[in-house]
């Protein structure tokens, strides 16, 4: 990811929001704000080269993020077609990544997350590139 690059964090809980984005401004990244998937797919429809990485909750109301990834996936554009979306979730259900790989995810991280994972999450998607 460039560093002119953005997260785009989609997530509904205003807690856990202020809390990944305390985390991401430590860590040095810009984030933007999506508070449901709807919100989110519209976001990157509209600036679709502001952004390199996805932070994707699960159980959100209007669209979930199965179905904004799906949305996203099925793009005739790139790059929101080939953007990183990771999984944010605390459904053990989706701790598989066989799992959210067939929803359209590259990945997922367990809710609640720490700056070390987030970091990490970071590295493996944003800095190695």
């Amino acid at each position: 990811m460039q560093s002119n690059k953005k997260i785009l964090l989609v997530e509904d809980d205003y807690f856990t929001r202020f809390m990944m984005r305390e985390i991401i401004d430590t860590l040095g990244v810009a984030v933007d704000i999506a508070v449901n998937g709807e919100e989110g797919c519209e976001k990157l429809e509209k600036k679709p080269q502001d952004y390199g990485l996805v932070l994707m909750d699960i159980h959100m109301p209007k669209l979930t993020g199965v179905c904004a990834t799906q949305i996203i996936r099925q793009s005739n554009q790139d790059p929101p077609r080939s953007i990183p979306i990771i999984a944010v979730t605390a459904d053990e259900q989706y701790h598989d990544p066989s799992v959210v790989r067939s929803f359209g995810m590259d990945g997922f991280i367990a809710k609640p997350i720490t700056a070390v994972e987030l970091n990490g999450l970071l590295d493996q998607y944003c800095r190695s590139a």
